[in-house]
Parts: structure tokens; sequence; C-alpha cells
């Protein structure tokens, strides 16, 4: 009788678990349409449904516990990926919620402490209070906070519900097929003339693919890391049987063009397709020269790590190179000749220092990141603290800094920006490891894929802010994650439980 109870909660402990995974997808196909969710009710829905499904989750999983369901997997198995997001948004709460006292505050900000004497003294005629907050702006940071929190729930979702290769699979195809929907209609919407975001006209970057980002440079950036794990994934379908140049003859070569064609593979690969053209339609100078760079830093990466790797023959086998080479002269040349590549060449070069006002930007924030460098002037705050550093015949509206680097140091302080820091170097160092040492096809895929996704969006975000915009930072944190999920699949595979 209790076996049959047993057999019955399990069942229930899978359903549950495939339910939550296919929300968890969800999560992922939505956040990028309502503007990239980059406004404030769109983030606060996003974490919202980041909660919930967390919630049934540890509902669910407090339930099994107390049924010795699965005794073996007991505790909440939070690695140190998750670890650093989870810590990033509790510095966040701390900016937005966490009262310091003037005088403490004197010494560690003495700009914030002035900001807000200054407030008051305008405000009323009251004294300013005993305790002030770290973030000069509480609203716009706990949001901030929230929507980390909302990343950090994500990812920890991403490591217990993605336990094995079908699933990586599905979520791989997953973010392929939302990256191709933001291409294709980004695409149409140009070649047809009839530019609308989402049930919005668009007023901005008319002739320019946006897909529903309002701006092409997030939309670039999206598909940048779309683009890596479309690469990933093709990699990790392809067989990477040895076979000796002797051996090969035209009934080898056709038989295996014949397979390829009948594959999923030739699917990925004409979503790769798709996607490339999208990015280069959206005529991003920095979105298109940090995908094709990103993309030949890693495979020659690969190509030189993994010569005296066991799985040396993922990239030095000549179906490797052929796509390299495929990506470089089909879809650059042949494609970009017909879809204006030649509308970004000509914005690079007419770009200069005359017609860009973003050197001045970084020229200001300089001047601006000694008086908030420890703590940060709070998550968001940028738009409202820039105009007193920019000269009053600067004339330009800056609601982000054009620069993440600069703007994540500026509003998050040291302080804030170590565990972000740690987290992308965690993910790189595992992703570089694993996709010339995974034990599968699959996890050296994955490996790639975080590595070139991160290497991209760390070029693109020296002059754009991509990680400003929702749906981007949460996709730029999923794809570093894939490493340490592939890992564990591995491990899970041979009969271990350690992650």
């Amino acid at each position: 009788m209790r076996s049959i109870k047993q057999d019955s909660l399990k069942k229930n402990q899978s359903l549950v678990n495939t339910l939550l995974f296919g929300l968890l997808l969800f999560v992922f196909v939505v956040s990028p349409l309502p503007l990239g969710s980059n406004r404030v009710w769109a983030s606060l829905a996003l974490s919202g449904f980041s909660f919930a499904i967390l919630s049934i989750y540890l509902i669910a999983k407090a339930f099994r516990s107390a049924n010795a369901v699965s005794p073996s997997n007991r505790g909440l198995g939070i690695d140190i990926g998750a670890t650093l997001i989870f810590l990033e948004a509790v510095w966040l709460f701390v900016q937005a919620l966490i009262k310091v006292p003037v005088d403490w505050m004197a010494i560690i900000s003495p700009i914030t402490a002035q900001y807000y004497a200054s407030a008051f003294s305008i405000l009323s005629a009251e004294k300013i209070p005993e305790a002030i907050t770290i973030s000069l702006h509480r609203g716009v940071t706990l949001n901030s906070a929230l929507l980390t929190l909302a990343v950090f729930s994500v990812v920890y979702m991403m490591g217990q519900l993605i336990t094995t290769p079908k699933q990586l699979r599905l979520f791989c195809y997953t973010i392929v097929l939302s990256g191709c929907f933001q291409a294709l209609y980004g695409v149409m919407m140009t070649l047809t003339g009839v530019e609308h975001l989402l049930f919005i006209a668009k007023t901005k970057y008319i002739g320019n693919a946006t897909g529903t980002f309002v701006n092409r440079n997030s939309l670039a950036g999206y598909l940048e890391m779309a683009l890596a794990v479309g690469v990933g994934l093709l990699l990790g379908l392809r067989k990477t049987q040895q076979v000796k140049p002797s051996q090969w003859n035209w009934r080898r070569v056709t038989r295996k063009v014949l397979e390829t064609l009948l594959s999923e593979i030739i699917v990925v690969r004409f979503m790769l397709v798709i996607m490339v053209v999208g990015l280069i339609m959206t005529h991003s100078r920095m979105g298109n020269g940090a995908f094709f760079n990103a993309l030949l830093i890693t495979s020659a990466g690969a190509l030189l790590a993994s010569g005296g790797s066991r799985s040396s023959g993922q990239y030095r086998n000549p179906g490797f190179l052929a796509i390299l080479a495929s990506i470089i002269t089909i879809d650059i040349f042949l494609l970009g000749s017909v879809f204006q590549l030649d509308k970004v060449v000509e914005r690079l070069e007419k770009t200069t220092l005359e017609h860009e006002s973003r050197d001045e930007v970084v020229t200001y924030i300089m001047t601006m990141l000694p008086d908030f460098w420890l703590t940060g002037s709070g998550a968001g705050t940028f738009m409202y603290i820039f105009p007193n550093y920019a000269k009053e015949d600067f004339g330009m509206f800056y609601d982000f800094a054009h620069n993440d680097y600069l703007q994540i140091f500026l509003e998050l302080g040291l302080i804030g920006s170590i565990p972000l820091v740690l987290y992308t170097a965690l993910a790189l160092l595992r992703g570089s490891v694993l996709m010339v040492r995974g034990r599968t096809g699959m996890s050296r895929g994955m490996g790639f894929a975080a590595t070139m996704a991160g290497i991209s969006l760390l070029i693109h975000s020296t002059v754009d802010f991509n990680l400003q915009i929702p749906a981007n930072l949460l996709l730029f944190a999923a794809v570093l994650r894939l490493p340490a999920i592939a890992i564990k699949i591995d491990r899970l595979a041979k009969g271990t439980t350690d992650i």
C-alpha cells in the first residue's frame, strides 16, 4: 500500500516538474515581447511570474520532503553561481531599504549625504533625518532589486528543472526559436514598411530591425546570445565520429550529406541564418562586430585549446570547420550583400568623435565614479544624477550610460560589482574548460555557447546598455548558467549527484 502511495507521489512530482519546466520556458519566450520588459509594469510582471514559479517549486519540494518521496534530493541545492546572484539581489535591497546614520554616510559616501541635505533643504524646513538610504532613488532601486531576485529565481530553477539532455535541448530550442521570432518580426516590419512594436507604432529606428524592442542595439544584443546558443546546439547535435582521410569516398560523403540534410541540424542551421539576417538588419555596428568577433575568438580558442584534449575531434573535425566557414561566407558575405550589410559598414566608416556624444558621457561618468565608488548611487539612478555632472550646454538626455561597465560600477559601487564580476568570470572559466573537455558533444556545445555569448556581450557592453534591459539581462544570466547545468547533467549520467 505504501509502495502504491510512493509511486503516486512520484508521478505527481514528475507532473509538477514538467509543468514548472514549461512555465520556465514560457518566461524566456514572453520576456522580450513587451519592449524587452523595459517598462516598470513589465519588469514587475516578469518578477512576479518568476517568484510564482519558484514558490510552487519550493512548496512542492517541501511536500516531497515531508513525504520522503526523494530523500536523496533534500536541501535547496544552491550552487556558487546562483548564490552570487542572490547576494547581488541582497545588496540592492540593502541600497533601497537599509537606512544608514547620516554621520556614517558622510564617511562612506559624502556626496550622497550632501544630496540628501540639499534635497531636504529645498523640500521642507525640517532637519535632515538621522538615517538615510544608500540609494538616491529608493523606488527604482527596489524595482531593480526585485528584478535581480527574479533573475536568481530563474537561474536557480534552471539548475533544478533542467536535469536531462532532452530538457537541455528543449531549453536551447526555446531560446533559438524566440530569437528566430524576434529576427523575423524585425525583418518583416522593416521590409514591408509597416513598422510596429507589439501593438505600438514605432517612432524611432525606422528602417532598422528592432523586433519587439525599442532600440535596435537591444535586439542585436538579444540575437547575439540566441545565436551563440544556436551554434552551441548545432555543435551538440553533431556526431563527431573520427574518420581517417583515407576512408573518405564519394559514397561516405554522399551519405553524410544526406544524413545532415534529413536531420534536425539543417533546421537549426536555417534558424541561424534567419537570426543572422535579423542581426544584420538591425544595422547595429557593435552588435554585428561583437557577434562575429566573438565567434572567431571562441572558435580560435577552441581549436588551439583542443590540441591535447580527448575531444579535439569536436573542433578539428571538418564538420566544425565547415560550419564556421559557412557562417562567415554565407551569412556575412552572401546574405550581407542582400540584406544591407553595407549600411553597417557605412555607419562604421562615418563614426567619428565629432558625431558621437557617447565619448562625452564617458568623460562625465569618470568624474562621477570617485563620488560613489564604494557603495554606488543606487541601481537605476544614473538618469537622475547624470545631469548634475554634465555641462549645461550638453543638451542631450541619457537614461543609460551606453557603457554597462561604467553604469554598473557607478550605481552598485565596488561592493555590488564584485558578485557580478565573479559570476561572469566563473561562467566563462567553466565554459572555456567545458567546450574542449566536456564528456559529451552537448556539454561541449554548451561550453562554446556560454563562452561565445559572454565574449559577445562583454564586447557590446562597452558602448551600449544591454544589461539594463530586463529580457537581455535575464538571457545573459541564463546562458552563462548553461556550463554548470551541462556539468551537472554529465555527472548525473555517470551516477553521481554532486554539483
